[in-house]
């Protein structure tokens, strides 16, 4: 049977989950730019949901993770920006998946840069953890981006290179700046026992 605790422990996760991935989501609409096809820096707005998994684990990294994506998804379609470069039904799948499912559900395998029992957060783990998931998101939206420039370029060289300029040229200032205020954070002990693990 689920003790009062537990239930207390659950409600807590919710709670502040659902307020990281408000955050989140709030940051996403702050774009530092926009790029003409999809794709901007923004003010890290992917670091609240990459703390649910450091925090609270997997169950609730990536669920959360999940959660932010459908949200992603949902952004781009209001805005009308997902499917107008697709051309047929294969490139509107590949475009769902490696541009929003896959590459902000991907957020939350942060839960590997968590807390050991009865020690602090790294910061050096959590660098690396995160730098290698936003590496990981670009290369889903590289994937995206081989599949529609492939569409019209004639060789597999000019896709590669337009790709790969086009999702770096926001990706790795998105990536440099997740992992500058990540740094900031976490010299604060104050957040640094935030995202310590409950006992």
């Amino acid at each position: 049977m689920e003790t009062q605790k537990n239930r207390r422990k659950k409600i807590y996760a919710l709670c502040q989950s659902s307020i990281f991935i408000a955050l989140a989501t709030i940051l996403s609409f702050l774009p530092v730019y926009e790029m003409p096809m999809g794709g901007s820096v923004t003010l890290a707005s992917m670091l609240p949901i990459l703390f649910i998994g450091v925090k609270f684990g997997p169950k609730w990294g990536m669920g959360s993770a999940f959660v932010y994506a459908l949200i992603q998804l949902g952004q781009a379609l209001v805005k009308g920006n997902v499917f107008i470069y697709c051309v047929g039904a294969t490139a509107v799948i590949i475009c769902v998946l490696f541009d929003y499912i896959v590459p902000f559900s991907v957020l939350g395998f942060s839960f590997f840069a968590s807390a050991k029992k009865d020690k602090s957060v790294s910061l050096v783990r959590t660098l690396i953890v995160f730098g290698i998931i936003i590496f990981v998101r670009f290369l889903c939206h590289f994937i995206t981006g081989m599949t529609i420039w492939g569409q019209w370029d004639d060789g597999f060289l000019g896709a590669f290179i337009y790709s790969v300029s086009y999702n770096g040229s926001y990706m790795l200032p998105e990536l440099i700046l997740t992992l500058v205020v990540t740094t900031f954070l976490l010299s604060s002990r104050q957040i640094e026992k935030l995202l310590e693990k409950e006992n």
